[in-house]
């Protein structure tokens, strides 16, 4: 299992590699991050045994069509040449289609951009992966149906909102298959945007070990990312494995 961290500036590859990191999530936010970053020489922040992933912009009113076409689509381009630009190989967006809240024809839109964008990206050597925001796994599977390739990156906070139980249980179950990434902060539940509340892990309501028990047993052992804040980071990660080394044990791995 590979833990690693959220990158805005060179000076977190820095502090993420000094504290035995093994990778970073570089945020390309908007235009002002990729042009940062699609003009440095990383070679030396980097190393051999170090690497980077990226993570997509906010995508903006989820039911309109034109900010998708017009403005959202041709970001996630651009932030496919920058992750491309750093050596990058995977990167994670943002493209909500929770069917209780997105119109059924905005999600029918979406799905033609998605197989768009899959291919454009495949031509640039960068592996795509769908983030869950609030979807039921049953959204993330209609809306991946037409692209059988398509990776998902498990946000085990955001399963936590605007539902009853947290959804990567259910994710897991029936998607585990496609689970190329992780995302890992804590928070109380909640009902919008406000409850994302990205607190340390242990620190909120989430139950870790259950969902990673889950997920181990499904034979997942790839990267996961901790959505914190520096300082954060480290006694995140003391429990986090903490918790996966129980689990193992458990499991018997």
């Amino acid at each position: 299992m590979f833990i690693g961290g959220h990158v805005h500036h060179t000076d977190d590859i820095v502090f993420l590699k000094k504290h035995g990191f093994g990778f970073g999530e570089v945020v390309l936010k908007d235009q002002d991050a990729r042009s940062y970053w699609q003009d440095l020489n990383l070679d030396s922040f980097i190393g051999p045994h170090f690497w980077l992933i990226a993570h997509g912009p906010h995508e903006g009113d989820p039911n309109s069509s034109s900010n998708l076409l017009e403005n959202y689509y041709p970001s996630l381009k651009e932030t496919i040449d920058t992750t491309n630009r750093i050596g990058a190989n995977f990167l994670t967006v943002h493209l909500w289609m929770d069917s209780r809240y997105v119109t059924g024809s905005q999600i029918l839109i979406k799905r033609r951009v998605l197989k768009d964008l899959f291919l454009y990206a495949r031509e640039k050597g960068v592996t795509v992966s769908v983030e869950n925001l609030s979807e039921s796994a049953s959204d993330l599977e209609y809306a991946l149906s037409e692209n059988p390739e398509a990776s998902i990156t498990l946000d085990i906070g955001h399963g936590q909102l605007l539902s009853k139980s947290n959804t990567s249980f259910e994710i897991i179950k029936r998607l585990a298959g496609r689970i190329r990434h992780v995302h890992l902060h804590d928070n109380s539940g909640g009902t919008g945007v406000k409850d994302d509340l990205h607190l340390p892990i242990g620190d909120g309501i989430i139950d870790f070990e259950a969902i990673l028990k889950s997920l181990l047993s499904s034979g997942y052992n790839n990267t996961m990312t901790l959505e914190l804040k520096r300082h954060e980071l480290e006694i995140s990660r003391q429990r986090l494995e903490t918790i996966i080394q129980r689990v193992r044990v458990d499991l018997g791995l």
